[in-house]
């Protein structure tokens, strides 16, 4: 049978930056794209991740899905996947580390003061910061300069960005630790990573190789946004890996 996919977003990005994969997927309309909140808010709303799973079931109007996340995307999906194993058939996750940040014994991760001077930018100035994830993103592709400005003209410059909820998705990114949900999940998994991805090391997936010998660990050609490169044929992969779990009997 053919399953639905989602695609869900990454922090700080528009749900458009997934289009060139929902385009590379086989089939007429079956990729549809959840945009996380942040660019499109509903204001003075506290998000956690309990109303972030209630906002991605809102969207998934039949089941089961192949979900596909994108970084803190990724993270999200990973969750609902363990609590909800009759509505998710599949887990494809790209550029997600299960921990964020490094911590005592995960040391796959970015480094705590990175992170924290990351989240001062966004208290200080949200639009400059959220243009300097778009280069953090960019790098590492073959075709950066293309993919950093799809990714800045993506963002309006003009858009008033709800700073504060970008900044509690920024929180829950940080603490993210989603280790124990990764083995609680019955479906197949998929990690796909960039090569050489700014924000995510590369030796992550090596851990989940280990750590999770159930799971499939991709390593492809790009940065963080390796799914939007086209000359170095990521974006087919993810496809392809995609289109297999829809597919399966």
């Amino acid at each position: 049978m053919s399953l639905p996919i989602v695609l869900v977003s990454g922090w700080a990005m528009p749900a458009t930056i997934m289009e060139p994969l929902a385009e590379a997927l086989d089939g007429d309309g079956r990729a549809s794209i959840v945009q996380l909140p942040g660019l499109v808010w509903e204001r003075g709303k506290k998000y956690d991740w309990k109303q972030l799973m209630n906002y991605l079931d809102m969207h998934l109007l039949e089941t089961p899905v192949i979900l596909v996340g994108w970084s803190l995307g990724g993270t999200l999906a990973s969750i609902y996947a363990s609590q909800n194993p009759d509505k998710v058939a599949g887990l494809v996750t790209l550029g997600c580390n299960p921990c964020f940040v490094r911590n005592s014994d995960w040391s796959e991760a970015m480094l705590p003061q990175t992170f924290e001077s990351f989240y001062a930018g966004m208290q200080e100035d949200s639009v400059a910061t959220v243009d300097q994830f778009s280069l953090l993103c960019s790098m590492g592709n073959t075709n950066r300069k293309e993919v950093l400005k799809t990714l800045q003209s993506a963002i309006s410059r003009d858009a008033d960005l709800e700073s504060t909820i970008l900044l509690q998705l920024l929180q829950l990114l940080g603490a993210s630790d989603v280790r124990s949900q990764l083995s609680d999940i019955r479906c197949p998994v998929i990690h796909c990573f960039g090569k050489d991805d700014a924000l995510v090391p590369s030796d992550t997936g090596s851990r989940i190789e280990k750590d999770y010998p159930g799971h499939k660990v991709l390593m492809m050609d790009g940065g963080h946004c390796f799914f939007l490169d086209q000359s170095s044929g990521a974006i087919r992969q993810v496809a392809d890996q995609v289109n297999r779990l829809c597919n399966r009997s």
